[in-house]
């Protein structure tokens, strides 16, 4: 169940709560995990102060595809896997295709 089925917005405190208590499965990556730890430093590094204090659909979608973007910039194989996962896991949470 994605986030925004519940409510339009969400402050970036529940946003953070929200990566903190998910299981933190992959998908397509058979069962891998992103730990609490990492999906917290991933929560931060992608709802930072460029979207205000209240996160919408639209600004979740935004930030999804700033990471989406950064794979361009990758350099090599590992670097563009594992954001392609970080992006994977993102759009889980979020409910965006």
């Amino acid at each position: 169940m994605a986030i925004f089925d519940k409510k339009q917005s969400f402050s970036r405190r529940e946003i953070k709560e929200t990566f903190r208590r998910d299981s933190g499965i992959i998908p397509k990556t058979g069962g891998k995990k992103f730990y609490e730890g990492q999906r917290l430093s991933m929560a931060d590094k992608s709802f930072h102060r460029k979207y205000g204090s209240e996160i919408s659909k639209q600004d979740f979608r935004d930030a999804v595809r700033d990471v989406a973007m950064a794979k361009n910039q990758a350099r090599t194989f590992k670097e563009r896997r594992e954001i392609e996962k970080r992006v994977n896991y993102l759009k889980k949470i979020g409910g965006i295709k």
